[in-house]
């Protein structure tokens, strides 16, 4: 690593997202509090998004709009970097990085450390162009290329250092209580935002599965169900109980914390690469101080041990 002066507060390249809620802006303020001075590179908001999820095929059509933008946005990316002179680069994903970039900073940039939190799996890459996972298929080249690689996941550390990473630490999720607040609900938050189940997150396979049993059974008992998420609860959810159960929108931010305060049971299903292990929705909950219902994982017991803080099924 370069040398330092610790006469100054050091300086991080944040590339990442830009936006509310996106967790770069949580990570910089995280960073900010522990005395660093960060910087973000929005180097993800530089892509038109054109996927809609109700329009099917726009997902390769955003994919390939990306992939003809993307020299342009590397050159931007490694320009502004490069200009910053930073103590420390920090990825935030941004795993569709070609293998060339990461060789170019370190060329620019000697002696300063490149690190990566991918907050998904990074060997999820699906099944193709057509069935992709939360990883791009470059991920690996990120794991390869970083001189520190930081995971919420236990197994994916093993995994990245059987690949050949440097060095790869184990890092759990959080909350951050400027983002999920505990705040005042009003009768009208009830009314809006609350139920006897609520459910937040987005759709997949595991999540219908678990969804379509707890629905049918809450309905013979007579309990209300609520499930907030993106518009693939509508368009590829087949379960007509939990169809009917999706309120039309995801939430973020105060509004979840609401949701949360404003629900009898607040229930965290796991996707499948999180499986015996954590989410976000983990901290979220808790920190906006609701209850919350969390599928089985031994990680969960190491930081709100079942009973005490939460309860699991």
């Amino acid at each position: 690593m370069a040398s330092h002066d610790p006469t100054r507060p050091l300086h991080v390249a944040l590339i990442s997202r830009d936006r509310a809620f996106s967790g770069g802006t949580s990570m910089r303020d995280g960073f900010v509090a522990a005395g660093a001075r960060c910087t973000i590179v929005p180097y993800e908001d530089w892509f038109p998004d054109l996927h809609s999820q109700r329009l099917r095929g726009s997902g390769v059509v955003s994919r390939l709009a990306g992939d003809v933008v993307r020299p342009l946005a590397e050159a931007r990316l490694v320009a502004t970097v490069a200009r910053l002179r930073p103590d420390v680069v920090f990825f935030l994903k941004c795993d569709d990085l070609h293998a060339a970039v990461y060789g170019v900073l370190r060329r620019l940039l000697r002696g300063v450390p490149l690190v990566a939190y991918h907050p998904d799996d990074p060997f999820n890459v699906g099944r193709g162009p057509l069935r992709p996972g939360p990883a791009h298929r470059r991920a690996r080249a990120q794991l390869l290329a970083a001189d520190l690689v930081v995971s919420w996941s236990p197994e994916v550390v093993r995994r990245a250092e059987a690949l050949g990473a440097r060095r790869a630490r184990y890092l759990p999720f959080a909350a951050d209580p400027a983002v999920h607040p505990r705040v005042p609900v009003t009768d009208a938050d009830r009314a809006a935002l609350g139920a006897d189940v609520t459910f937040v997150g987005n759709w997949d396979q595991e999540r219908e599965r678990w969804l379509t049993g707890i629905a049918a059974a809450l309905e013979a008992e007579g309990v209300g169900l609520a499930v907030w998420g993106t518009e693939y609860w509508e368009t590829r959810c087949k379960d007509a109980r939990v169809r009917a159960a999706w309120r039309g929108r995801p939430l973020f931010g105060e509004e979840m914390s609401k949701a949360a305060l404003a629900s009898a049971i607040n229930l965290n299903v796991l996707r499948l690469q999180n499986r015996g292990a954590t989410n976000m929705r983990t901290f979220e909950i808790p920190c906006a101080g609701g209850f919350m219902l969390h599928e089985r994982s031994p990680a969960l017991s190491e930081w709100l041990p079942p009973g005490v803080a939460c309860d699991d099924f």
